[in-house]
Order: structure tokens, then sequence, then C-alpha cells
């Protein structure tokens, strides 16, 4: 009887907590690279809340008014005639979609293109619309502002007219005088706008329509501490030192103290 062939002994398995994971090819190129990948992943949306948040802090857009439409001079603004545009104005003056109720209900006071950034200069409240002004009246009338000083009249500004009034049958100019003080309540261009009682229009009417035809006219601006009686008293004694003009009498007899005799008396 044949003896078996000797059985080679088996190694004892392993324990499932000291076997060996073997790494695969490539495997820690792979882990490396998911690692880079989700770096870079983070870098990027970093970078790009990082620009977010700068174009925040540094953009100041608000939404504005606009004209939706050109608006002419005289009419009443209402909100069909606005929009509402984004931009960032800086120093500049604007007003905003919830400063809205500044302008509505008023009228233009002259003309505004479709796209102008609304302003609450642009408007002003229409005369004869509240009860205070019951008893008044809107009178226009139209002084050079070319012949005011640097060419200009603004609302608020008081002006002394001064000019040279025919006198006499022959309607010679004469000495320049006070025609007349108004203080300018609205202007646009030449135009002035007063809302006044009847009485006061009718003298500024006439106080204006004696400046247009007067000669040697001249608009002065006055400060708000000089008066209208300092600037007539000017005037006086600027008239009262000028010399009285030669009539004819004295010029003949300057003509004879100058040695120059009639024939008749040779």
């Amino acid at each position: 009887m044949t003896n078996p062939p000797p059985q080679r002994e088996r190694a004892p398995a392993a324990a499932r907590t000291q076997r060996r994971q073997v790494a695969l090819p490539g495997a820690q190129q792979k882990q490396r690279r998911s690692g880079l990948l989700v770096l870079g992943l983070v870098l990027v949306f970093g970078a790009g809340f990082g620009f977010w948040f700068v174009l925040q802090s540094v953009d100041q857009r608000a939404e504005y008014l606009a004209a939706a439409r050109t608006i002419e001079r005289w009419e009443v603004a209402t909100a069909a005639d606005f929009t509402v545009v984004e931009a960032n104005v800086g120093d500049a003056s604007a007003l905003t979609v919830a400063e809205s109720g500044r302008v509505l209900g008023k009228w233009a006071t002259g003309r505004i293109p479709a796209g102008t950034l609304v302003t609450e200069g642009l408007f002003e409240t229409p005369p004869l619309s509240a009860e205070s002004e019951a008893d008044r009246v809107l009178i226009q009338v139209r002084l050079p502002a070319g012949e005011a000083p640097f060419g200009t009249l603004g609302t608020g500004d008081t002006v002394a007219l001064l000019g040279r009034e025919s006198s006499g049958p022959d309607g010679q100019p004469g000495n320049l005088s006070l025609i007349g003080v108004l203080r300018l309540e609205f202007v646009q261009g030449d135009d002035i706008f007063y809302v006044v009682t009847p009485d006061e229009a009718l003298d500024i009417k006439r106080s204006v329509d004696r400046f247009s035809q007067s000669a040697d006219r001249t608009i002065l601006k006055l400060g708000h501490n000089l008066s209208a009686d300092e600037i007539a008293d000017a005037l006086a004694k600027q008239a009262a030192s000028v010399p009285p003009a030669l009539t004819d009498a004295t010029a003949e007899v300057g003509e004879l103290g100058s040695g120059v005799v009639p024939l008749e008396d040779q």
C-alpha cells in the first residue's frame, strides 16, 4: 500500500482586518485629479462670487423717472408721461420712482424731449389752480434778456428798467429815468409770468410798455438791499450834474464872444 503524496500545509487565512488592499494602476492619479477638479471648482465659484460682490458694492444704479414722450411746454404731467430707467446719475439730481408725486399734476416749464431724466425744476405748479389764487390773474410780459447783465434774466431777480422817454411835441428823448422796478416771478427766456392782482398786472404791463418804447434802454439787476428810491436819487444827481443844453441864444452869444461879428454891426 502506497502512501499518499504529502499535502502542503496551507497558510492560515488572513483575518479580514489584516487584509491589504492593493492599489490598482492609475488609482492614485484619479484621486489626485478629482481633488484638483474640486479645488478648481471652488476657486472658480469663489472668484465669481467675489466679482459679483464687488460689482454690487460699486454699482449705484437706481430706478429714475424719464420722459416717455416729448412733453410740450405748459402740458400738465400725468403718470403716462413717464417711464422708469435704471441709471447711475452720480451727483446729478433726478427724481426716483418714489418721488414721482413731486411732478405729477404740475405743468412743464419748457419743452422736455423724450428720454430726459426728470428733475423737479422741469415742472411748476399751474397758476390759478389753488383757492388762494381765486382773486389773481396770470399775466405774461416780455423783456429782452439780452439787454440784461450777462444776457440772462432769472426767476427771483429784481430789475430796474431805465430809459429815455420822449416828451413834448418834438418827441425828443428826455433824461435817463427810472421807469419801473420789477421782481421777476417766473422767467422763461424773454417771457416773464406773474400771478398777481388785476391792479398789479396793469402796473407791470404799463412799466414794460413804457420801457419797450423808450430810447437808451437799460436793465439793471438790483441787490436785495438796494431800493428803487436809491436808484431814482442816483439818476437825479446825475441829471443835476449835467449842464443844460445850449439854446440858440446862448450859441449866438458864444459866437460873438469868439470874435465873430454880424455884418450889420460892422
